[in-house]
């Protein structure tokens, strides 16, 4: 799956999403304020930890949430029943992106072991047991989302910043 953001003249993102079957969705993130778009960190958090069924798993898989448009292509006949099963199916990883991505923004600027703390902290607010994050996925990520903040801040209103989303490992 191929998402391309750019920026919004209120200062949010929007994100061009192509998936495989050939449905073409944008996504407007709701954020107006900050160094990197919400959805943004998502991508690249959930791709660095190894979520596959947070937001973008789920919009791979079919859900459609507030702010996802269809632009063109058949959905399925079933879409509205896909994405609600989807989106129960996924729904703790759904909730532990969320808190991810809280972390993550929140520690642009920090380092990687106080990042894998963080995350280590954020894990137990959903989930039982040890962090399976790693102080390498935490680096990973932050050097990620570092990058596109000196992207996202010197992007013109014409240019986008394109990544692919491709499912890794399922994460429980």
């Amino acid at each position: 799956m191929d998402v391309a953001f750019s920026k919004r003249p209120d200062g949010g993102s929007l994100a061009l999403i192509d998936r495989e079957d050939g449905v073409r969705l944008r996504l407007r993130s709701y954020d107006r304020t900050g160094d990197v778009p919400h959805d943004a960190v998502h991508l690249i958090g959930e791709r660095a930890l190894g979520l596959t069924r947070g937001l973008w798993g789920s919009l791979q898989a079919g859900a459609l949430f507030d702010g996802v448009e269809v632009l063109s292509g058949r959905l399925r006949h079933d879409r509205r029943q896909r994405s609600d099963a989807v989106r129960r199916e996924n729904a703790a990883q759904l909730r532990l992106a969320e808190t991810v991505v809280g972390v993550l923004q929140q520690n642009l600027d920090g380092d990687g072991p106080s990042t894998k703390a963080a995350l280590d902290r954020a894990w137990g607010i959903t989930e039982v047991g040890p962090s399976p994050f790693t102080a390498a996925q935490a680096s990973v990520a932050v050097a990620e989302l570092r990058g596109l903040r000196d992207r996202w801040r010197d992007l013109t209103p014409d240019e986008t910043i394109t990544f692919t989303w491709r499912p890794g490992r399922r994460r429980r």
